[in-house]
């Protein structure tokens, strides 16, 4: 079928084939009772885009309530936020840093789940899944920049599809790295940083949009960081300052 994936397969009905799921599922240690869910997190909604007769069957085929991931994106975002809020809850090392910094649980925990849901953070761990080979997307679709959001759709799957907030909460301790957010968070203003660097080396640098991409309900802006006028790296966001703040920590990874 013509579908951008490489290790996901549709059979003849549009049903997608069992063996590329257990694939997945072997690969994230979580086995789904009721793997329509997975299908749909892992669904771009450029998969069979302008074509109702196909994507109707494609639905049908896989049993699916919608045919895009946004909706699971939504609640996965919830439900990390509760299992990142449950995990300051109970570790020690937050309630000292907050006694450290005179912070607020509530402050720590928002910029705890600001850096564990960075598109560095959800980028890492997509990489770490090749995510990309998996997600159905149209042909010619670059989906890099929705690899961050696909993350979420997946927690969302699993809180529903498979053992409930337990098995989405062993996935996020097994994929995010919490014990390290701490860390990180001195750097949630990659921007900042990234202004404060150069106006000590006195360069010039700015953001351009060089494409946006997608239909207009789903944009992807692809934002570059130049120096001096020269293109240094791309940064990619649903949003053109998200983009922006990707190609910062890009940078202050490089």
């Amino acid at each position: 079928m013509n579908i951008n994936s490489d290790n996901v397969r549709l059979n003849n009905d549009l049903s997608v084939n069992s063996d590329d799921l257990e694939d997945f599922q072997n690969k994230i240690n979580v086995h789904f009772a009721d793997q329509c869910l997975l299908i749909q997190a892992l669904t771009h909604g450029s998969l069979f885009s302008g074509d109702s007769e196909k994507l109707a069957t494609f639905k049908k085929a896989n049993k699916l309530e919608d045919t895009d991931y946004e909706k699971l994106e939504f609640l996965g975002d919830s439900v990390l936020g509760l299992i990142v809020a449950e995990y300051a809850y109970y570790d020690k090392e937050i309630k000292d840093y907050t006694k450290k910094t005179g912070k607020s649980i509530e402050g720590v925990c928002t910029d705890l789940k600001k850096t564990l849901v960075s598109n560095e953070s959800l980028k890492s761990i997509a990489n770490k899944l090749d995510l990309d080979n998996y997600v159905l997307c149209g042909p010619h679709v670059n989906i890099d920049g929705k690899l961050p959001d696909i993350i979420e759709s997946l927690i969302g799957s699993i809180y529903l599809g498979s053992l409930g907030y337990c098995q989405a909460r062993k996935f996020v301790y097994t994929f995010f790295e919490l014990e390290k957010a701490l860390n990180k968070i001195p750097h949630l203003n990659p921007k900042g940083k990234i202004k404060e660097f150069f106006d000590k080396q006195e360069s010039d640098f700015e953001y351009r949009v060089l494409s946006e991409q997608g239909m207009a309900h789903d944009k992807c802006f692809i934002v570059g960081l130049f120096v001096d006028g020269e293109l240094i790296l791309e940064g990619y966001g649903k949003k053109i300052k998200d983009a922006e703040k990707d190609a910062a920590e890009k940078y202050l990874q490089s």
